[in-house]
Order: C-alpha cells, then sequence, then structure tokens
C-alpha cells in the first residue's frame, strides 16, 4: 500500500501553502485519497524537494507577526527535551519497520537475480518466475508500505512538530516543540474553547482519541476518573508526542463565544494618518479575548466614556489586540486616546459582538473589500484566513478618498509580495469605474459566485454593493456586508 500523508503536513514538505496544493488537485495533476496525498505522487510533482525550503511559511508567519504584534514581548520557546525524546522513540518504532522492509527487499532482489538465471538456463518457466514474483511481493508486503525517497525528510518533520486533528470539524494544525495543545490551535486560527489557559477552569479539556499526549506543565483543574480513563487532557497542559486526533469544541458561530469583560492594557499608539489611530494592547495571561475575527469590541475609559470598534488583529494571537480607530472630535475615547492616553494605561473591553465572520468551511477564493477605516474588520478576516490557509486566493480592494494611499498601504504591498495567492489593489473613490472595472479583468470575467465577499464600507456604499450581487447573482451566504460604525 502507498504511504500517504495529510495534505497540511504535504505542503510543510515542499514548502507551500495548502491553497497550491489544492489548485493542483482541482487541476488533477495530484490526487488524493480520503483527504491524503501519495508521497510518490507529490515527489513526482516536485522532485526538488527539499526540508529546507520553508520560506512560504517563515514569510507567512513574519506577516502575521508584523501586522497583529504577535509575540512582542515572548521569548522564543524551546522544544522541550523530553517532549522531542519521545517524538523520537515513537517514530524509532517506524524508522525500525521500513530499514526490515529496505532489507526485504534486498533479499528479494537477489533472489530474483537467481530466478533470471534458472530462466536463462532454460530450468525455469516465464508462467513459473511470475508465479515466484507474486509469491514473493505477497511476503514483503504483508504488513508493510513500500519506501518512498521522502521518507528521512518527512520524519524529521514528525521529529520537529506533531499533526493535531480536531473532530468533528476535521481541522488540523501542527505542534511545534513543546509548545501546548491549546497554544497550537489558537497559532493555527482554531476557535478552540478555552477560559483562562493555564489549568485551572478546565474549559479547554479536550479528549484524547488517537495517539499519544504528554503532560507538560501542573494543572489545578481536577478530572476525574472517568474522564481520565476515556482519554480526556486539558489542551493547555498537554503537548503531543505523535500525530494525534482529538475531540474538542470549537466556536463554529458568534453565539458560540461568550461575552467578556476584561481589563487590557495600551502597549502602543500609531498614527498612520492624520485622522486614524492604530492602538496596540494587551490583556493578562490568565484572561485573554476569546473572538471570532471580524467581530467587535466596546472599549471603555473611566470619567471618559465607551465606544465599540472592530478589533484588527488574528484571533490566533488573542493576549494581543489591535484596533483602527477614526479620529472623531464626537467620539470621546478618540480623543482621549489620540490626546491623553499613554502606554501601559489601562482600559476595560466588552465584548465580542458581531456576525460579521469568516465561513471558514467554505472552498471558495475569498474577496475582501473595505472602504477607509472598514479596513479594521477586514484585517482581522484576512490575517485569520492566512492563519488557517484554506483559501486558494485572497483578493483585497481598498477603497480610499483623496490623492493618499491608504494609511497601511504599505502592509497591504507587503502581503503581495510574500503571498502567491494573495492580491491587493487600492482603488480611489472617485476613480468613476463601475465596480466590475474596479474588481479587475480577473474577478470581472469569472463566476461571480466561484468567491466569497466581505464587504466594510459605509451606509452610502450598501445599494451599490447589493446591486453589484444581484446583478452577478451572487447567493445571500456568499456575501456580507458591514457598515462602518461612527
Amino acid at each position: 500500500m502507498a504511504r500517504r500523508i495529510s495534505l497540511s503536513r504535504a505542503a510543510r514538505l515542499v514548502g507551500v501553502k495548502r491553497g497550491v496544493l489544492q489548485q493542483q488537485i482541482r487541476a488533477g495533476t495530484l490526487q488524493t485519497f480520503e483527504g491524503e496525498i501519495v508521497l510518490a505522487d507529490l515527489l513526482h510533482a516536485y522532485p526538488n524537494a527539499q526540508i529546507e525550503d520553508s520560506s512560504m511559511l517563515d514569510r507567512v508567519e513574519q506577516i502575521i507577526e508584523r501586522a497583529s504584534f504577535i509575540n512582542l514581548d515572548k521569548a522564543p520557546r524551546k522544544a522541550d527535551n523530553q517532549a522531542m525524546a519521545a517524538r523520537i522513540m515513537s517514530l524509532g518504532h517506524e524508522l525500525s519497520r521500513q530499514q526490515r522492509l529496505v532489507t526485504r527487499y534486498r533479499e528479494l532482489l537477489q533472489a530474483l537475480h537467481g530466478q533470471i538465471d534458472r530462466l536463462d538456463q532454460g530450468s525455469a518457466s516465464p508462467e513459473s518466475l511470475r508465479q515466484w514474483l507474486d509469491q514473493a511481493e505477497r511476503s514483503v508486503s504483508i504488513d508493510d508500505d513500500t519506501i518512498h525517497q521522502p521518507f528521512t525528510n518527512e520524519t524529521f518533520l514528525r521529529v520537529m512538530s506533531a499533526q493535531a486533528t480536531i473532530i468533528p470539524s476535521g481541522h488540523e494544525f501542527f505542534v511545534e516543540g513543546a509548545e501546548s495543545i491549546l497554544e497550537a490551535g489558537l497559532r493555527g486560527g482554531l476557535a478552540l474553547n478555552y477560559g483562562c489557559s493555564n489549568g485551572n477552569c478546565g474549559l479547554c479539556k479536550m479528549r484524547l482519541v488517537s495517539g499519544e499526549a504528554r503532560k507538560i506543565r501542573h494543572h489545578d483543574y481536577a478530572l476525574s476518573e472517568a474522564e481520565k480513563g476515556i482519554g480526556y487532557i486539558l489542551g493547555c497542559s498537554h503537548t503531543a508526542i505523535s500525530d494525534v486526533v482529538l475531540e474538542a469544541d470549537e466556536a463554529r458561530d458568534a453565539n458560540d463565544i461568550p461575552a467578556q469583560t476584561i481589563s487590557i492594557r495600551l502597549k502602543r499608539i500609531e498614527h498612520p494618518a492624520p485622522n486614524v489611530l492604530v492602538v496596540s494592547a494587551r490583556t493578562p495571561r490568565t484572561s485573554r479575548l476569546r473572538f471570532l475575527a471580524g467581530q467587535r469590541a466596546t472599549l471603555s475609559v473611566d470619567n471618559v466614556g465607551a465606544a465599540r470598534y472592530p478589533i484588527a488583529s488574528c484571533p490566533c494571537d488573542d493576549m494581543h489586540l489591535q484596533f483602527h480607530i477614526a479620529v472623531d472630535e464626537e467620539d470621546p475615547v478618540a480623543n482621549h486616546l489620540a490626546a491623553s492616553a499613554r502606554a501601559n494605561d489601562t482600559i476595560t473591553l466588552q465584548g465580542p459582538v458581531g456576525n460579521f465572520v469568516l465561513n471558514e468551511d467554505s472552498p471558495r477564493a475569498l474577496v475582501f473589500i473595505a472602504e477607509g477605516i472598514g479596513f479594521a474588520s477586514i484585517k482581522g478576516l484576512i490575517e485569520h484566513a492566512m492563519a488557517l490557509d484554506v483559501a486558494e486566493r485572497i483578493y483585497l480592494f481598498w477603497i480610499h478618498a483623496g490623492d493618499e494611499l491608504p494609511y497601511l498601504h504599505n502592509l497591504c504591498r507587503a502581503w503581495t509580495d510574500a503571498l502567491d495567492n494573495f492580491e491587493y489593489r487600492p482603488v480611489p473613490a472617485d476613480a468613476g469605474e463601475s465596480l466590475d472595472e474596479q474588481l479587475g479583468a480577473e474577478l470581472s470575467s469569472a463566476d461571480a459566485t466561484a468567491f466569497d465577499y466581505y464587504v466594510c464600507a459605509g451606509d452610502a456604499q450598501r445599494a451599490r454593493f447589493e446591486k453589484f450581487a444581484e446583478a452577478r447573482r451572487i447567493p445571500a451566504h456568499q456575501f456580507l456586508f458591514e457598515t462602518i460604525e461612527s
């Protein structure tokens, strides 16, 4: 039986995005079997693949780090020696099996030479040789797979990281070094259920269906003997030793996210444009904000007031939040942040709210359209799509006023330069073109129903976009519109 690996691991092995492999699968150049790719087919498609060729992955991680201020004050996490040793031991059995299989094939090859000599001497017939080969092949392949050239590379990946699959959703992510399963899942863009993230509340409880996990930190929450007996663990306190399958709760829509009240600390306030603030803040480690990309939260400042703003960052780093705020003389919170707030000030966050969230299970390409400060909602969705790594193509159109480019134009250009599946186009508000013309030839000529559209714009633009969706017969569930709040 041919050796197979998951789509996620295949992408890491050859150093490309999942979307690239998905395109090849749809084009018929790669085949899948129950969601997995045959290693021999992957090697044929990428004959020069090297384990070090992870430039795409590295660039995406750097982009997301720069964009959402991930790990501003974290030291690099080192791999836990015991976890690494356990992974190596787990893979030792597999390596031993492969070595035994190689030995069997060598013995088969030597015996085949003898059979061919007998055939040349006339002491054996072609039919007897065929029968001998059939029998020999069965004896070799009874419990072993065939050997493939990328096995060493794939084994290296499995030592450095373990793949986790969540059921029933089927979502996948990688557990690196000694990070916890919960940390790895959040970094991978999954909306796993959790609370304190330090072993006290038990909300990150999940069941280990298959594979091996190891406890890496103490937790005060006590699992019952019955729960332990059927494989329950705390995701915040365990890492994966081997590839694992886990049964865990995930938020599927905004209704699954509880309301929260958290005191957050301001880290940085920037002015990328005269009328825009980019506010970076941090939650306490034991009280992180659980939210879905695209949602909003209310910020309250004592003796000043409260206002609701989009969360302009990815849930993959829930401790570091970002808000893009339009400076408005009628918004006391914005004025306070622009004029009086300082780093390390504490403000209160309440939320999240809103249904402008990503359809994570959609196989379609993504089109994001932002008008002005509406990019705040769109940015979180884009970063979440990057973290999930499921979209074949991502398009961003940013409508801006005046001669000045959008306030984070360089960030969007960086995404375009680094990602093969990302395209960005700034659109002047007074360009005079129709929306079809602004979308460009590729999208205008394509079947509009092949995309999911996420639009955040002012009320004045709503009729225009609704007319566009109706004219191109885009189903309602594929076209989400969010109004910029003032």
